[in-house]
């Protein structure tokens, strides 16, 4: 619910697939300029102890995206091991 919180709260995202209830979603984020869409899923796998997210991001068109789809996601994870601290690890 909180990663989910974040992602939405980034310019340009939205939800374009699955729920939180789901355990996977799919979210778009278009670029600033020219409005290219980059997905980003993130699905909750259960693990001894608790929960582990995979999270694959990638762009949709054209042959690299400068890293902005790493900074991304380091981002959110960034935000939400604020989020939980100190409740949680948090471990790329």
């Amino acid at each position: 619910v909180m990663l989910d919180r974040i992602a939405l709260d980034t310019p340009r995202t939205t939800r374009l697939a699955g729920s939180v209830a789901e355990g996977r979603i799919t979210y778009m984020t278009r670029s600033l300029i020219f409005g290219f869409p980059d997905f980003t899923t993130v699905q909750a796998l259960p693990v001894e102890g608790g929960i582990a997210l995979a999270i694959h991001a990638r762009q949709r068109f054209g042959a690299g995206d400068q890293g902005v789809n790493r900074a991304r996601v380091e981002g959110w994870l960034r935000d939400l091991a604020q989020a939980l601290a100190p409740t949680a690890t948090i471990e790329p």
